[in-house]
């Protein structure tokens, strides 16, 4: 069982694009709060841009966190059906609770944990707010009573562990958003962090095929990509749509998932490749475009575009069950190991294109 020190070391991001190793200050829980002592914590692109654009106060980064209760409150011990010892992943939401948002479900669309309207997450909160450990890029994580905490099984893989969250994403985007079927035709548009977990989840949910489109340069993820199950594409600008129909013989596609960016190079083909009741399910807010596209084809082929944040509370017992049971492959994805002091460098070679080809990057604090 972890045993709660009096300080805890972190891995500090800074205002100017660098970062910093502190030993911060660790206070008793509460009757409703606890600490969590981290194993894991997987580094995601959000990460990587925060930390390139300089964030505006000193921020311990990191909200893919796994890890074991080295201390919690009593009411937090009932709250959250944990007890210290128990090994958990935290989601990084810190919904209110109380708005009609979080009273009807979807505490991930909560205003008061959406970091684009000024709201708070894990990982996005300065040092400077007591007790200033609220990011996975640390050896302890506060958790206050507002957090979101999900109990993992003892024999699940530490590494493995980190893929809960993108995982869940991808099983949400997929068969929620996405209503995939079994043998369904499916894209996914980039082999990155998103798009491996999208394969992953869209074979394990009994699709046909699913094909993988990247550039020349992904060709170790696209090999990722095929050993998860995927039909690896090498795509460029302008023949996007005949590479994809040629690997799926013609076939049109029932479900595309873009994890690369809604700019028209991606939006427009992903349209054209949907045939009759097709979904086209966007996922990212990178490169925001206006796109021009065939509504006349939309409406005949009774297509339908959905963007989705985040995941629903069910996907994450989905993902641990299948990242426990196996079936979702994820351990065919080498894991990129990280301890503390090699944080910083990590995301300054991540934000320049020279990081791993792997894209599961993970900080190991007692590494």
């Amino acid at each position: 069982m972890a045993v709660l020190p009096d300080t805890a070391r972190a891995s500090v991001a800074l205002p100017n694009g660098s970062s910093e190793i502190r030993q911060l200050a660790i206070a008793p829980a509460d009757a409703d709060t606890g600490w969590l002592r981290v194993t894991a914590s997987g580094i995601c692109g959000t990460d990587v841009g925060l930390y390139a654009a300089g964030v505006a106060e000193p921020t311990i980064l990191g909200h893919h966190v796994v890890g074991e209760i080295a201390s919690i409150g009593a009411s937090a011990a009932r709250r959250w059906g944990v007890r210290a010892g128990d090994r958990v992943v935290i989601e990084e939401y810190l919904p209110c609770g109380t708005c009609p948002t979080c009273r009807t479900g979807p505490y991930r669309l909560c205003p008061a944990t959406d970091i684009w309207g000024g709201g708070r997450r894990i990982g996005t909160i300065p040092v400077a707010e007591s007790p200033g450990l609220l990011g996975g890029n640390a050896d302890h994580v506060f958790l206050p009573p507002n957090a979101v905490v999900h109990r993992l099984p003892e024999d699940l893989d530490e590494e493995l562990a980190a893929w809960v969250l993108p995982y869940a994403n991808a099983l949400d985007w997929t068969g929620g958003a996405g209503r995939l079927r079994p043998g369904d035709t499916v894209v996914v548009l980039g082999p990155g962090y998103h798009g491996l977990a999208l394969v992953a989840a869209a074979v394990a949910s009994g699709a046909g095929q699913v094909v993988v489109g990247g550039l020349d340069r992904d060709a170790e993820r696209l090999e990722m990509a095929e050993a998860l199950g995927g039909t690896p594409v090498v795509v460029g600008a302008d023949d996007l749509t005949a590479r994809v129909r040629a690997a799926t013989g013609g076939r049109d596609a029932d479900l595309v998932v873009d994890a690369v960016g809604t700019g028209p190079g991606v939006v427009v083909p992903a349209v054209e490749l949907l045939g009759h009741g097709g979904r086209l399910v966007l996922t990212s807010p990178k490169r925001p475009a206006a796109v021009g596209v065939d509504t006349a084809r939309m409406v005949r082929r009774s297509l339908t575009v959905s963007a989705v944040r985040g995941r629903a509370p069910e996907a994450i017992a989905a993902a641990i069950s299948s990242l426990a049971d196996g079936s979702s492959h994820l351990d065919r994805v080498p894991t990129v190991a990280v301890d503390l002091d090699g944080v910083g460098d990590m995301l300054t070679r991540l934000a320049d294109g020279t990081g791993p080809e792997s894209p599961h990057v993970v900080v190991r604090p007692s590494a």
